[in-house]
């Protein structure tokens, strides 16, 4: 039985994908706030150490997603959050483009992580 056709191995990757999101969003949940706080630097803070986390396991998670030799939409629709928003995270940080960007990246790659589940068996690889 490869890993492609193992139900349990497609449900782990199905899990540490969503972990990766569940970082990616609590981190951005962190970063979001409107007005002033009394612990903006650290709430900044761990709001970044929490989105790069979740970046670096959906970018992992992405890279298994092509060692699992599924379709490559599959793998780019789970590799959008880490890509739109890491990236955004990294160069304006400070604005709420990284919030806009996950509207649309986070539910690219829960399509992603759907269609890596249900995927044809008898599909070639694209």
């Amino acid at each position: 039985m490869t890993a492609r056709s193992s139900v349990p191995g497609r449900v782990m990757w199905a899990a540490f994908t969503a972990f990766g999101l569940v970082l990616l969003v609590l981190g951005l949940a962190q970063k979001f706030y409107l007005g002033t706080v009394t612990d903006a630097f650290q709430r900044d803070r761990t709001g970044n150490t929490l989105i790069l986390a979740g970046a670096l396991v959906i970018l992992a998670s992405a890279a298994w997603s092509r060692l699992r030799t599924d379709p490559l939409r599959v793998t780019l629709a789970v590799a959008a959050p880490a890509i739109v928003v890491g990236c955004l995270n990294l160069v304006i940080g400070d604005s709420l483009l990284p919030h806009l960007g996950a509207l649309f990246a986070v539910p690219a790659a829960l399509a992603g992580i759907i269609g890596g589940l249900l995927r044809s068996r008898l599909g070639g690889r694209s």
